[in-house]
């Protein structure tokens, strides 16, 4: 059975031997690669273009480049500014896309199709913990213009964008990477302030990623977006978007602790989400594999509902390879490394005047170059 809704992590830095067979066996809809996966220029292009040789329908890969403290390319590459960096200074929609640009060109330089970015979330006065520096803004307004400039500068890099966190965690009470998220919101407030970006930008985007906030003014204080019908499908098609549905990773706590993986892979397919993602134990894949086969064969509506998932997913990969076609290749590490320090530069120039400090500890030393080391975090981290 094809099992392509699902999204895998891998170990290290080379694959394993068990990851060679599940890439093999049952080629998995997206490989996302973290900061453990990437050591050099060669080593991540090696990885990946074995991670595609293998699989029988090569995989997306994906990757979070957002800026500042969600970088994953920071040891190869010049570190980028957050949203938030973008929203302080000047020529804003300007320097978003232009991030969004620079970005793309490194992310089709490793041939990566799929960034998980840009961040929608409204931020309220404080950033919740994990979404630090993350945010566009507090006004919608604000949001829609500096991401949609941020995709649109990715997508014309040929690289597809995927807006997170749905229906909006830019007040949620926690960090969800460790537990329970509230957003104690009315669905009103909902609909008038954080699902604005999601509404304007999405069909666009193509893709949404569904985060795992718990919404106790809407459903089930207990149960998380990503396992919710009412928050995931319902709101979905409320705002009209007709794109692929990507969960945020199922193995945060604030929804593996909620039962088995094979469960909690069963309830986001039938909350609505049209790709699963689980970035960590790839060994619980093929089990996880096997269940939904024997769930989508014993059951009609979950039958329908995982068919509905592959139109969905294969919509989407179509536009990845509609963005690549369109968009021209980066030949050369040196053109692409140029670029980003360009941006850099000019960035700084934008920047409003303010005292810099970089603790020790988040410094990089070096020159803005690969193979001399690595490059200053600096103050927009």
């Amino acid at each position: 059975m094809n099992t392509d809704v699902l999204g895998i992590g891998l170990a290290g830095k080379t694959l394993t031997d068990l990851e060679r067979r599940i890439l093999s066996e049952s080629s998995p809809y997206a490989v996302v690669l973290f900061g453990r996966n990437i050591a050099g220029v060669d080593q991540l292009r090696d990885l990946i273009h074995e991670v595609k040789s293998i699989a029988e329908t090569p995989p997306l890969i994906m990757i979070d480049m957002e800026g500042g403290r969600v970088d994953r390319l920071r040891n190869i590459i010049p570190g980028f500014p957050s949203a938030e960096a973008l929203a302080e200074g000047e020529r804003g929609p300007e320097m978003s896309e232009w991030l969004g640009r620079v970005i793309g060109m490194s992310l089709r330089f490793f041939d990566i199709e799929v960034d998980l970015a840009p961040v929608v979330d409204i931020r309220g006065e404080h950033a919740p913990k994990g979404l630090e520096r993350r945010t566009f803004g507090k006004d919608p307004d604000i949001v829609v213009a500096l991401a949609g400039a941020f995709m649109r500068g990715l997508q014309a890099a040929g690289v597809a964008a995927c807006l997170k966190h749905f229906p909006g965690i830019g007040i949620g009470s926690a960090d969800p990477h460790y537990g329970a998220t509230v957003i104690d919101v009315s669905h009103e407030e909902l609909l008038k302030r954080d699902l604005v970006p999601f509404a304007r930008l999405g069909n666009e985007a193509r893709a949404i990623m569904i985060g795992h906030g718990t919404y106790p003014q809407i459903d089930d204080p207990d149960l998380p977006a990503s396992l919710s019908r009412r928050l995931t499908a319902e709101l979905l098609r409320e705002i009209g978007f007709n794109g692929v549905a990507i969960s945020d990773d199922m193995e945060m706590h604030a929804v593996s602790d909620l039962g088995s993986y094979e469960m909690i892979t069963e309830h986001a397919l039938e909350a609505g989400n049209d790709v699963i993602l689980f970035c960590s134990h790839v060994e619980r894949i093929p089990d996880i594999q096997k269940y939904l086969c024997g769930r989508v064969n014993e059951d009609p509506e979950i039958g329908a509902r995982f068919q509905d998932a592959i139109r969905r997913a294969a919509e989407y990969r179509a536009h990845c390879e509609e963005l690549r076609r369109e968009a021209p290749p980066v030949d050369s590490f040196e053109e692409l490394i140029q670029e980003a320090t360009r941006f850099c530069d000019e960035f700084e120039r934008t920047r409003p005047p303010r005292e810099r400090f970089v603790p020790e500890s988040e410094r990089r030393q070096g020159e803005r170059h690969p193979g001399k080391g690595r490059t200053g975090r600096e103050e927009w981290t």
